[in-house]
């Protein structure tokens, strides 16, 4: 994977709409083409990025971002 632009802190990930997310997207992962489309499918703990291609019903790829947590005591449950 090559890196095109630099790493966006979780919190900016996060509070961005689906537009802006696939935007970033597509400048940092090369994977990721102007065709592509993604689902972003919230959930407790943060947001599952579904990554589909064109016509495509089966993703290529899934990526998850996790809010932050301080708690380390609820992580050894």
């Amino acid at each position: 994977m090559l890196l095109k632009i630099p790493f966006k802190s979780m919190d900016d990930v996060l509070k961005m709409n689906k537009d802006q997310l696939f935007d970033y997207l597509k400048e940092y992962d090369s994977m990721v083409k102007p065709t592509d489309s993604i689902e972003v499918v919230p959930f407790e703990y943060g947001v599952k990025i579904v990554y589909y291609h064109r016509n495509q019903k089966k993703p290529y790829k899934t990526q998850v971002y996790l809010n932050k947590f301080d708690d380390t005591d609820a992580l050894k449950k």
